[in-house]
């Protein structure tokens, strides 16, 4: 009797430490999945924060870069525009300076001169200048300049002259512009085109 007894403890020993061994290997394997499972959840999240962290580090690089893109063209129409302005007042002065009276008469006389000579002229002659500089050609160029061509030559004045002139060889109808503005308005523009070729460059 205490031999079956003692079998029957040794027998439910047995199959308590097994059964306890089955559960201890079932847990350790239901861990050890579950643990692979969240070193992989872990790693596929640390994975889609670095792609999220260069997507925005390009996002950052390429906005810095049309930032600094942008700053450098505004900066250089700004420097353009400056150097526009200082040059159109250079180019105003020495176009002023250079159409003295007597330069005026000399030009006109050249022009006249030679588009008569040349056989140019079917028309009447129109030349308009500011009203300072007609008074001065008056005092002794015009009656000068008649005498040496047979082609009547008309002078007249005008208020929207500064400086220079402007002639016709069709009375009027149409005219070369020398006058300040415009010689000003043509030098300004070509200076404009070189020095914006400079920036560019």
């Amino acid at each position: 009797m205490v031999q079956h007894v003692q079998e029957l403890i040794d027998k439910i020993k047995t199959e308590g430490v097994q059964a306890a061994d089955q559960k201890a290997k079932e847990i350790e394997g239901a861990a050890e999945t579950s643990a692979r499972k969240i070193v992989a959840e872990a790693k596929a999240q640390a994975e889609h924060i670095v792609v999220e962290a260069k997507t925005q580090v390009l996002k950052i690089q390429d906005s810095t870069e049309m930032a600094l893109k942008q700053s450098a063209r505004d900066t250089l129409l700004a420097l353009k525009k400056e150097i526009e302005g200082v040059l159109q007042k250079v180019i105003s002065k020495q176009i002023k300076d250079s159409l003295s009276s007597q330069q005026l008469a000399e030009i006109i006389g050249e022009i006249v001169k030679g588009s008569v000579k040349a056989n140019l002229v079917d028309n009447d002659i129109e030349v308009t200048l500011n009203a300072e500089d007609l008074k001065k050609l008056k005092e002794g160029f015009i009656a000068k300049l008649q005498k040496e061509i047979k082609q009547p030559v008309t002078f007249r004045s005008s208020d929207g002259i500064s400086s220079g002139f402007t002639i016709s060889f069709d009375e009027g109808k149409s005219c070369f512009d020398f006058s300040d503005a415009s010689l000003v308005e043509y030098l300004s523009l070509y200076l404009n085109t070189q020095v914006a070729a400079l920036l560019d460059g």
